[in-house]
């Protein structure tokens, strides 16, 4: 009993001791200095051929990691086949090797729970590896063949750019995607490479010639940065690696071209109008600096002074006192070898769009006419300096942070010393690099939403560029120029087509349609079965009720506005899946029916084609910015097929529509059938089962809920 009494008076005395002075101020609150923080050093050689090596000894888990960084970038592709970096970096590793197709590396790393990965950013090449340390040997061999000797298989390069494509269809769906990349273009230049997007018509130029040739222009020994982590002996693991690369010849040695950029912003204020949103996104800026700035540490401070957290002015001011913003962040951003970007963005409600705008406005001029006071620049360094050890607790991102400082051609102590340079930061350095490089004179402002509901016009802040950022369709072939006969003829054929619908009468008294399908779906993980029932109100209201295996679905287009309503909620609808209803809508036949005697729709034959043996009249529509071919046949006039561009998930493509099953119903002979296809692969179908002309229609049913 006397032995715990004393062991309990011990830890009491011992807490005691450790407790600090009582203080009724907490911002009395004195702490020790942090203790010195040791960033292990991974040890670096290089190979006769040039390939650098850099190890670093992990003992914690039998895994090892590996990376090697190859001196290229997407910045390099061809300005006319933008794409090309992404899709060599998908394929190296897909695309298989001379011994190994790609499912085979597949089924070989699945066995070991590893994985090797490939990647081209904009400004480097990356070849990953991670497994069991006792798998190294043979995942190893695997990680060289994919490295030297990739095939880029042709069906797995049809498949990435499939993948590219739909990147590039979903591309404006994404308001924030949308902010940063247009915001990039205008502060580097839409034809600089850093402006640059790859589109539907140069992802199409792309040959596997193209992917053999930059591998062997840019991966060679010489322009690899090889770092290994792991549970090794790095005495073995550079035997190892000598061994196993030092046969691989040296390549040639050349320079890559600086990319250009534009060197001064070209300040203004810009906007782009995206209906289906219920917010305003909002940048301001213009350009950063590079990383070896000497003033690079007094900027990192002042970027926590202004915009690094809870406590940051950004949010303190424009987030929390004024409530303007859902989220609120900026900074000087400093890349390593082109200028970074000075930011500031917000996401507010449109209605309090002027006024966000407003108060960002507010704080970049604040950090000059009201400078960071020395308790903000306290508290910014502490900040930076108490989270630093976090940002590399452990060896993999100490050794990632130390290849691209070899990358770059940074110091090697560079991370070491970081701690160093930041505590040496003064209030004055922060008020001067605040001054230097944030110029208000400079600015690009840019919003993203919708054109009602703003408190104050865009132009209150200047005069307003309006972007266009519609996705360019693929090249195709150039609708022929229509003859004076073509359009008479094609008239006189649509004539036919109208009369075959049930007559020019019973066509023009159509003011609204209900429809009930059955639809299959045929998607990637296979056929999908959907009942619709949509409710068609003319010139361009459409209602789709869609019962699926997930659940209720409603999507709801009223002209230019649109909703859809799923088991998650109710949101605007994107715009690209309104403008594709809408055309879907012009398409109908008693649609175009209706518009035959607008000056808009135009029309023209272009003679007789013989579809699966059998002669039918086409006919070229244009109407509503899109084209659709008809196919008649001359016996019924009847539109038996149609053919026109659409989307799927892989981009763009030719869709063609096979007619079935006609029917009397309303006065009207309609399909009941229809089969469709997307460069040749089927992808939906659908049986009609009800057709009602002239219902009575709810306008409540396309006006989006209240409150959601």
């Amino acid at each position: 009993m006397r032995r715990h009494t004393l062991c309990a008076l011990a830890l009491t005395l011992a807490g005691t001791t450790l407790m600090p002075a009582q203080v009724s101020d907490y911002k009395k609150l004195e702490y020790p200095p942090l203790r010195p923080f040791t960033i292990p050093q991974p040890e670096r050689i290089v190979l006769p051929n040039g390939m650098v090596v850099m190890l670093l000894e992990d003992r914690e888990l039998p895994l090892i990691e590996a990376t090697a960084i190859v001196r290229t970038g997407s910045r390099h592709e061809p300005a006319g086949k933008i794409g090309l970096g992404q899709i060599f970096g998908q394929t190296w590793r897909t695309g298989g090797t001379r011994t190994m197709t790609g499912d085979q590396v597949d089924d070989f790393l699945e066995a070991r729970a590893a994985e090797i990965e490939t990647g081209i950013t904009s400004e480097q090449g990356i070849v990953g590896l991670s497994c069991m340390a006792a798998d190294f040997p043979a995942v190893l061999k695997v990680y060289v063949d994919i490295l030297r000797n990739p095939v880029f298989d042709e069906a797995k390069i049809k498949l990435a750019k499939n993948q590219v494509n739909t990147g590039i269809s979903r591309r404006n769906d994404n308001p924030i995607g949308i902010l940063n990349r247009e915001f990039t273009r205008l502060l580097y230049g839409a034809d600089s490479p850093y402006g640059w997007l790859t589109e539907y018509s140069t992802v199409e130029k792309i040959t596997r010639d193209d992917l053999v040739a930059w591998h062997g222009k840019y991966v060679h020994p010489n322009r690899i940065i090889l770092g290994l982590t792991g549970d090794f002996s790095a005495k073995e693991m550079a035997a190892t690696i000598k061994s196993t690369f030092g046969a691989w010849p040296k390549g040639p040695e050349f320079k890559d071209p600086v990319p250009a950029y534009q060197a001064e912003t070209k300040p203004g204020v810009f906007y782009i109008q995206k209906e289906d949103m219920t917010q305003s996104n909002v940048i301001l800026g213009h350009l950063g600096i590079l990383r070896d700035n000497p003033d690079f540490f007094s900027v990192e401070v002042m970027n926590e002074v202004y915009g690094g957290g809870f406590g940051a002015r950004l949010f303190s001011n424009v987030r929390s006192r004024k409530g303007l913003a859902y989220t609120v962040r900026g900074r000087i951003g400093a890349n390593f070898d082109y200028p970074g970007a000075f930011t500031t963005f917000l996401y507010t409600k449109t209605e309090t769009t002027a006024a966000g705008i407003d108060a960002l406005m507010e704080e970049i001029t604040g950090l000059s006419s009201n400078p960071p006071s020395e308790q903000e620049v306290r508290r910014a360094k502490d900040s930076i300096l108490n989270s630093f050890v976090f940002n590399f607790d452990s060896k993999e991102e100490i050794l990632d942070q130390q290849l691209t400082y070899e990358y770059y051609g940074f110091p090697r102590d560079y991370l070491a010393r970081y701690r160093d340079n930041i505590d040496k930061v003064t209030t004055q350095d922060v008020v001067r690099v605040a001054q230097k490089y944030i110029n208000k004179d400079r600015l690009i402002l840019l919003v993203v939403g919708p054109s009602k509901g703003q408190d104050r016009p865009l132009e209150s802040f200047g005069k307003v560029a309006k972007l266009d950022i519609t996705i360019p369709e693929p090249g195709g072939a150039a609708a022929p120029v229509a003859s004076a006969d073509s359009v008479t003829k094609g008239r006189s054929l649509f004539g036919k087509v109208v009369q075959a619908l049930g007559g020019p009468a019973a066509v023009d008294s159509v003011k609204s349609l209900r429809t009930v399908a059955s639809n299959t779906v045929r998607t990637p993980q296979g056929e999908l079965n959907v009942k619709v029932v949509s409710i068609l109100s003319l010139p361009d209201r459409v209602r789709q009720e869609l019962t699926t295996p997930m659940g209720q679905m409603v999507n709801v287009v009223a002209g230019q506005e649109g909703f859809m309503s799923t088991p998650q909620g109710v949101r605007p609808l994107p715009d690209s899946r309104r403008t594709d209803t809408l055309k879907t809508i012009n398409r109908q036949s008693v649609v175009m029916a209706l518009h035959r005697d607008d000056p808009e729709f135009k029309i023209q034959h272009l003679g007789t084609e013989t579809v699966d043996g059998v002669p039918l009249e086409a006919l070229l529509v244009s109407w509503k910015g899109d084209d659709v071919k008809l196919f008649v046949d001359p016996a019924t006039s009847r539109i038996i097929r149609q053919a026109f561009r659409s989307s799927g998930p892989a981009g763009p493509g030719d869709a063609v529509t096979v007619f079935s099953d006609f029917r009397q119903t309303g006065g009207l002979t309609l399909p009941f059938k229809a089969e469709t296809t997307l460069n040749g692969e089927p992808v939906q179908s659908a049986t009609i089962e009800e057709i009602v002309i002239n219902p009575a229609v709810d306008d409540s049913l396309f006006v989006q809920p209240a409150g959601s």
